[in-house]
């Protein structure tokens, strides 16, 4: 169906549903078009069923790549410790805490915490969404920045 919100072949759709009437028709009722219209349809049905299969397989590749989270582990003696283990991007829920390093690529939209630059800024390249390749500063809010600090000591 998506196929014929194309104005073209929806004209031609029209043509040949109206080849069917003798009538009106210079076929004698023989829809004459239904040939080449199947094959321009079925052919741009193909491309678009490979388009998304290419578009799967890219995006299980993106969403099996591995980012750090964080995670809080218990000694014998009841103190915490920080633990980063690899995990999947696809495996992220929101509220996870994760650790992005210079020059790595993250899963997702995300709320600055901390930052290992003075003042808890850092630099985010955008080209994989708006093409731009400048680096945009941003920086995390004084506040929760000294809310976590505490506790990323912790992580």
């Amino acid at each position: 169906m998506l196929q014929f919100s194309k104005f073209a072949n929806f004209y031609f759709l029209v043509l040949m549903i109206m080849e069917c009437f003798k009538s009106i028709s210079d076929s004698g009722g023989v829809p004459v078009l239904a040939l080449p219209l199947s094959f321009v349809v079925g052919i741009s049905m193909l491309k678009d069923i490979y388009e998304d299969y290419l578009r799967h397989k890219s995006d299980n590749e993106e969403n099996n790549s591995k980012t750090s989270k964080g995670k809080v582990a218990t000694d014998e003696n009841g103190k915490d410790h920080s633990q980063f283990q690899k995990l999947a991007w696809k495996s992220l829920r929101v509220g996870d805490i994760v650790k992005v390093c210079e020059n790595e690529y993250f899963p997702c939209d995300m709320l600055i915490l901390s930052s290992s630059l003075a003042k808890g800024i850092c630099y985010v390249e955008t080209k994989n969404l708006d093409g731009e390749t400048n680096l945009k500063h941003k920086k995390a809010s004084k506040d929760v920045t000294a809310l976590v600090t505490d506790e990323l000591s912790v992580l």
